[in-house]
């Protein structure tokens, strides 16, 4: 049995200039999942999902955008208004000088706001990335980008680690791994520009983490299973899904050694002092964030390309969610549900007694 992938328009490639190198193989870092959650891993296919979708710092970064595109336009008026257009500052009759510093100033506001409002609309209306599906059956790889669906061979792809320095997160770097079509037209030592690829992961554990990712899926695609660690199966979707999975709780916990962490503690998780005080000191961020996680839907893969269930024994070292960890899960969503609620319930009263202070006083 084969998949067609020609029924779906490929997304644009991804483009690898810049801040981008090629895995170097082999890797020296075990094999370890890290981050990334895992809801099916068995002979057929591996449903691995390493770009959580609830960071609360990128609530943060949405919420400054919304402040700076609420107030640059009034900002701008003002400034027009004030500084550039009265007589007394700039004579009777401006200069071109200045009539060119009032048309790049103009301009260079116009292009802030479309660029804030393009990533409003990749961070919230365009559909989150699927999970990504390793079908090792048929030697596919399948996931989406850019809101679209694609599918690749598994033996044209190479490694890939692209990397970035995130504002809104403290200034911090990023590292994400891809996987892309190689060009093996080009000559040797010649660097790719695009190529059609997907994000496998994206985060700020660093180039070791993503070795070992990497390791990891290369293994369940070429070798045998007795090279692999075990892993724990998180189930999909739901309340408790959203809460340790894909946020807040995810971003100071290694997530494949959650569940082990929540039985040790008969379900009760270990929070995180200063993302407490991030989320009361930016409570309108994380209510957004709230939001965001709550309205953006996944990108939907077509039925043809979703693995079949497994005809066989699993091989593999897997450890399937059991129905005491299934209470141990829906004890810690409601314990970290209540800690974010109380954080950004308190934050949000500052915030309105604070502006109500400043606005009108």
């Amino acid at each position: 049995m084969s998949l067609d992938i020609t029924k779906v328009k490929r997304p644009a490639p991804l483009k690898l200039t810049g801040l981008c190198d090629e895995v170097e193989l082999p890797v020296k870092e075990a094999p370890n999942a890290g981050n990334g959650v895992i809801t099916r891993m068995d002979s057929e296919a591996l449903v691995f999902d390493g770009q959580p979708q609830g960071s609360f710092f990128v609530g943060f970064g949405l919420f400054a955008l919304i402040m700076g595109l609420t107030f640059l336009p009034y900002v701008l008026f003002l400034a027009t208004k004030d500084f550039i257009l009265k007589p007394e500052v700039i004579g009777a009759t401006p200069g071109g000088f200045l009539w060119f510093v009032l048309l790049l100033t103009l301009l260079t506001c116009a292009g802030g706001i479309f660029f804030g409002v393009y990533l409003i609309y990749l961070g919230v209306l365009l559909p989150a990335p699927s999970p990504v599906t390793f079908n090792r059956r048929l030697g596919m790889v399948i996931g989406s980008h850019k809101g679209k669906p694609i599918a690749l061979e598994w033996k044209k792809l190479k490694p890939v680690l692209l990397y970035s320095v995130n504002l809104s997160a403290g200034a911090q770097r990023q590292y994400n791994l891809a996987l892309v079509e190689r060009d093996d037209s080009l000559p040797k030592g010649q660097k790719q520009k695009k190529a059609h690829g997907l994000l496998v992961s994206t985060g700020h554990y660093g180039w070791a983490n993503c070795h070992a990712m990497w390791e990891f899926i290369r293994r369940y695609m070429e070798d045998k299973p007795e090279s692999l660690p075990e892993v724990e199966l998180s189930p999909a979707g739901g309340f408790e899904a959203r809460m340790l999975d894909e946020g807040p709780y995810w971003e100071f916990h290694e997530r494949q050694g959650l569940m082990a962490d929540l039985r040790y503690s008969n379900g009760i998780p270990q929070f995180n002092h200063w993302i407490s005080l991030l989320m009361f000191s930016f409570a309108p961020g994380g209510v957004l964030n709230v939001f965001r996680m709550l309205i953006r839907r996944r990108v939907k893969l077509p039925a043809e390309w979703l693995p079949a269930t497994p005809s066989e024994p699993n091989p593999y070292h897997v450890r399937p969610a059991q129905p005491e960890d299934m209470a141990i899960r829906t004890k810690a969503a409601r314990y970290i549900a209540l800690w974010m609620t109380v954080c950004l319930g308190v934050g949000t009263l500052f915030w309105v007694w604070l502006v109500r202070l400043i606005a009108f006083r």
